[in-house]
């Protein structure tokens, strides 16, 4: 497992990364005689992060002769939302006597610990007790894992931070493609320093916004097939909102109940299996 602290995103460059697909060759949504694009469509590319010496949502050799491409392919409105809605929840630090429970390494005593817990008590759940009490376990998991389901295998990574460092784990061993690592990043760690992360992030979505305004403003100039509808004026509103959005992000803070965290996984820990002391 790669455990890297670092001052900068990685020895491979910027965090977040990504590249637009060429305009002409993104296929339009609708039937042949409706056809059209929104700001959505139009973000369609490649994108994938440096984590130290690994890169995240990059195709194992085998995967890309299997017919991937290198990175994850997708309209890249989708890391940047959901990278958005995370913000608050990963810079919102754990506290200490809850790493141990969340860390992709050590948690994992915790998870199957929870498991074995649920098969046990899952069936004499009339009320509905079980499930609440899990729930609130779970919450400490809320807003900081990438969603990836919208993949094929999906790509479990995991983000959240102490009071000096922004930790980025990821665990895609059992991701599979025709029984091989879908994934070039299998298991490992990276962290970087809460401003360094703070500054990668905005980095982002300079880059992000800025080549979108530029793809716009070719989409305004004709850029794409006529047959092909936009909404210009709804473009150029989307992209600011979406712009106003992101940065936004950066000065919300999450408010999460770790009492109530807490006091749910001590209380599921406690509960010795049928027959121990």
């Amino acid at each position: 497992i790669e455990r890297i602290g670092a001052s900068a995103a990685g020895k491979n460059g910027m965090l977040i990364n990504f590249e637009l697909k060429p305009l002409g060759e993104i296929i339009p949504w609708g039937k042949p005689d409706n056809l059209g694009l929104h700001w959505f469509g139009l973000t369609d590319g490649q994108y994938w992060m440096h984590a130290g010496c690994s890169t995240l949502l990059e195709y194992s050799e085998h995967a890309r002769r299997a017919g991937t491409d290198r990175y994850c392919s997708y309209q890249i409105a989708k890391i940047l939302e959901d990278t958005t809605e995370m913000l608050p929840s990963i810079l919102d630090p754990v506290p200490k006597d809850l790493v141990k429970y969340i860390s992709a390494g050590s948690g994992r005593a915790w998870r199957q610990t929870s498991d074995t817990w649920l098969e046990r008590n899952s069936e004499a759940d009339d009320d509905g007790q079980v499930w609440e009490l899990l729930d609130r376990a779970q919450l400490l998991l809320t807003g900081r894992v990438l969603d990836s389901s919208y993949l094929s295998p999906s790509a479990s990574i995991l983000m959240w931070s102490d009071e000096t460092d922004v930790h980025i784990e990821w665990d895609n061993e059992d991701k599979l493609i025709e029984g091989e690592l879908a994934w070039s990043a299998a298991r490992g760690s990276f962290r970087l320093p809460r401003t360094t992360f703070v500054e990668e992030v905005r980095g982002f979505h300079a880059r992000f916004f800025e080549q979108m305004t530029s793809r716009i403003e070719q989409v305004a100039a004709g850029a794409l097939h006529p047959d092909i509808h936009v909404d210009l004026p709804g473009l150029i509103a989307e992209n600011n909102q979406r712009r106003h959005e992101a940065s936004q992000a950066l000065e919300k803070r999450a408010q999460t109940c770790w009492d109530e965290i807490r006091a749910a996984i001590l209380e599921i820990s406690a509960d010795p299996p049928s027959g121990t002391t």
